[in-house]
């Protein structure tokens, strides 16, 4: 038989291509095929993924890993909708394996819940459910299905959260064997449709350590604002001591029993109204500022110091980390003294001495300085306002006419009987004055830096008081002084607090008791040059007086300089806000300035 012949044409040659193609086929179909082999990763026993089922009630169980602990809120709508209407949205459920039984998957305990207690009460129709069944997806995904189904209800507490969190970082870890920070960790919930932020993570972990028997009633707020700081506080103090936390359960099982009492006498509320003796419906909640209290008061006891000196305590630890046990015994704290005067009478009886602090490193051979006496002529006016730089042009730098209404400036009084380095108020303040608070404070400051040469009673200035050049930055009286660095950043710290920067302000001091009065109203060479004098510093460009940054660090770096620099600063706020027409002189605006 002779060959076939090259097709010729395009039909021929679709033809030719099909019959090999069908020979081809053919002889496949004819050769034995080989066993199949089952795929290795399916298992034959596994649940299919989002499949519909009936399944028996008592095949359902709740999630043990649900975050919400608590009683839903909604639980009483969801049990009259549920037995009007039956579950209309079915139940997602999973389970970990062939022989376990299933629970829901991302929400729908309380449904489970409602629908077991309905069918134990003979409702028949919940026997069986319908449900969606989805493979198991590992304990962390179901943690955090149930976390942000809860979250986007909005119906889950700060502790369940936190439980809720801690348990998912605990499964994922074990299941993925790696170790989560705290920002993998929120990368890892935002993955799962949950954002929490860094520190709200922080907050969480923190709460579940170390506060465990008041889960239930910690707040988002108070965690973070005032729980938190305050115990990470005396816990790091008590570290200085070798103190042990556990000096701190019993004050956390106190408030957790007075809670329980409280919830006990109300059934489930705050307790019974003495007025009207109905029960209390305002919900028992947490006091965090007494629980530090009982914090503070708990370290105290144990360290055996007095509970006042624990926030100096923790501000020191915060400024200097390697601070000691010994340098930590050596502060002690001082009230605000108040001095009293007789109706009638302008002089002021003696304030009581109190205990004098001990300090450490240089701060502690620096004696106290003796006030310095009141200038020669007492009652002269101050002169009229004029720019430190000299922009308020024309300005006149003659003295004007005594006014009766404006009381001369004195130093303050620091030196008090036999030296003992206690705060003195000057005779003008009278008892309630506005500023006797912030004066005080200020003089503390003093105490430790020695800036009682330099401290003016000036009461029309905003905070009452006014901070003159020294005479010499090392030296005070006859006593030589071993940390001017100090002297001269404490007093530059307190000069651009009271005001005197703006004219309007620093004329009040009188130009003849003052030396920063008397060289500004000379002009700004004078005054540039008197000011680097003084504390050896320079000015500005403008000829306004500088401070280095690093002289604000070293105020807050020293432990109870710091702490009373803070303290200053909230006195003084608080004074503003209390008293505004203190501060509605207006401000000289700077022409070198934009508007």
């Amino acid at each position: 038989m002779a060959p076939n012949k090259p097709p010729t044409s395009r039909t021929g040659a679709k033809n030719a291509a099909y019959n090999a193609l069908v020979s081809a086929n053919l002889n496949q179909v004819a050769r034995p095929s080989r066993p199949a082999v089952p795929t290795p990763s399916l298992d034959p026993k596994a649940d299919p993924d989002d499949s519909f089922s009936m399944l028996p009630i008592n095949e359902l169980e709740a999630y043990a890993h649900n975050p919400r602990t608590g009683r839903n809120p909604r639980y009483d709508d969801l049990r009259a909708s549920i037995i009007a209407d039956g579950i209309t949205n079915p139940i997602t459920v999973t389970r970990q394996n062939h022989g376990a039984k299933f629970h829901p998957y991302g929400g729908g305990n309380t449904r489970l819940t409602i629908a077991k207690e309905l069918y134990e009460a003979g409702d028949s129709r919940f026997s069986h459910l319908k449900v969606i069944v989805k493979a198991w997806p590992g304990h962390a995904n179901v943690i955090s299905a149930h976390l942000a189904e809860n979250e986007n209800r909005g119906e889950i507490s700060f502790w369940e959260r936190a439980q809720g969190v801690a348990d998912f970082k605990s499964q994922f870890e074990a299941e993925h064997r790696v170790a989560l920070s705290t920002g993998e960790l929120a990368r890892e919930l935002k993955s799962h449709g949950i954002n929490f932020g860094v520190k709200v993570i922080q907050n969480f972990a923190f709460a579940v350590e170390h506060l465990k028997p008041l889960g239930q009633w910690l707040k988002a707020k108070e965690v973070n604002e005032v729980i938190r700081p305050g115990m990470t506080g005396v816990m790091a103090v008590a570290g200085k001591f070798d103190v042990e936390t556990a000096v701190f359960e019993p004050v956390l099982h106190k408030h957790r029993d007075q809670m329980l009492t409280r919830l006990a006498a109300g059934d489930g509320k705050g307790g019974v109204d003495k007025e009207t003796s109905e029960p209390d419906t305002k919900p028992v909640e947490l006091d965090a500022a007494e629980l530090v209290a009982d914090l503070h008061q708990a370290l105290a006891t144990a360290v055996g110091v007095s509970p006042e000196v624990i926030p100096l305590m923790i501000s020191a630890v915060e400024s200097n980390s390697r601070i000691t046990a010994e340098e930590l015994r050596a502060i002690q704290i001082r009230k605000p003294i108040h001095p009293t005067s007789d109706v009638g009478s302008t002089a002021r009886l003696p304030a009581p001495a109190p205990q004098q602090r001990a300090l450490g490193g240089m701060l502690a051979e620096v004696p106290p300085a003796a006030a310095p006496p009141l200038a020669a002529n007492p009652t002269a006016a101050p002169a009229p306002a004029t720019n430190i730089h000299g922009s308020a042009a024309g300005a006149s730098l003659q003295a004007s006419t005594t006014s009766p209404d404006r009381p001369a400036t004195a130093p303050m009084d620091t030196s008090g009987p036999q030296a003992k380095r206690n705060p003195r108020l000057p005779d003008q303040v009278k008892e309630g004055d506005p500023t006797a608070h912030v004066l005080s404070l200020v003089l503390d400051i003093s105490d430790l830096v020695v800036l009682h040469d330099c401290i003016l009673h000036v009461p029309e200035m905003p905070f009452g008081y006014f901070m003159d050049l020294p005479v010499s930055l090392e030296n005070v009286g006859d006593k030589t002084l071993t940390y001017p660095q100090l002297r001269a950043a404490a007093w530059k710290f307190l000069a651009s607090l009271s005001g005197q920067v703006d004219p309007q302000w620093f004329t009040f001091a009188d130009r003849e008791q003052s030396r920063w009065a008397s060289a500004a109203l000379q002009g700004p060479d004078v005054f540039r040059q008197s000011y680097s004098d003084a504390l050896r510093a320079f000015t500005a460009e403008t000829g306004d007086p500088a401070m280095l940054l690093a002289e604000v660090y070293l105020m807050f770096n020293q432990p109870e300089l710091g702490y009373l620099t803070v303290q200053l600063l909230r006195a003084m706020e608080q004074l503003r806000l209390d008293h505004p027409e203190r501060f509605v002189r207006t401000v000289t605006t700077d022409p070198d300035l934009p508007d």
